[in-house]
């Protein structure tokens, strides 16, 4: 006769094999996943509503789109400081001193060239499958862009400032969503 497990040895089965992380998002599937990864982010409204990767969705899929995201912000942000620090005209109107802006844009500018650089680098890694320098890349990425986005708060460069956050918030889906198919969750 078949001996059964004591039911309280069942129940931590059971609850081990539900809560572990690799169970089940193996097979999760588009906005399941998608839900999953974003669960996992400081802003997963923003994160559901971004991610529309291209199928099969997996979480790899998930962190290359966002990650390729985060560098046309970048340039985005780049093609705004370059417009700014070019016409003197368009700074007057939302800066008190015009001069301590053109600083401070200038200090945005160099920021925005490491994001851009951290982010290249890090879509390299991702490609060739060098996880962990990645990760750090688009934490430093981040960092440095929060440099600008220190700075730029209530300054009235409200299309700057949305680029900026939109770096940072990219940097950390790409992270979450790397964490899923690194840890066999694809």
């Amino acid at each position: 006769m078949a001996r059964l497990l004591p039911p309280q040895l069942f129940f931590l089965l059971t609850l081990v094999v539900i809560i572990h992380p690799s169970y089940g998002l193996k097979h999760l599937k588009g906005t399941a996943l998608v839900d999953e990864v974003c669960r996992h982010t400081s802003h997963s409204e923003y994160c559901v509503n971004t991610i529309v990767p291209k199928p099969p969705l997996s979480g790899e899929r998930i962190a290359s789109t966002t990650l390729g995201w985060a560098q046309i912000k970048a340039l985005e942000a780049g093609t705004i400081i370059a417009s700014l620090l070019n016409d003197s005209s368009s700074i007057l109107p939302v800066a008190k001193n015009p001069l301590q802006a053109k600083e401070l844009l200038q200090i945005c500018w160099d920021s925005n060239m490491n994001t851009m650089e951290d982010l290249w680098i890090a879509s390299s890694l991702l490609y060739n499958k060098i996880i962990n320098p990645m990760i750090a890349r688009l934490y430093h990425a981040a960092n440095t862009t929060r440099v600008c986005q220190d700075g730029v708060k209530g300054t009235g460069f409200t299309a700057l400032d949305a680029k900026i956050e939109d770096i940072i918030k990219l940097c950390e889906i790409c992270v979450v969503s790397t964490n899923f198919f690194v840890n066999g969750a694809h």
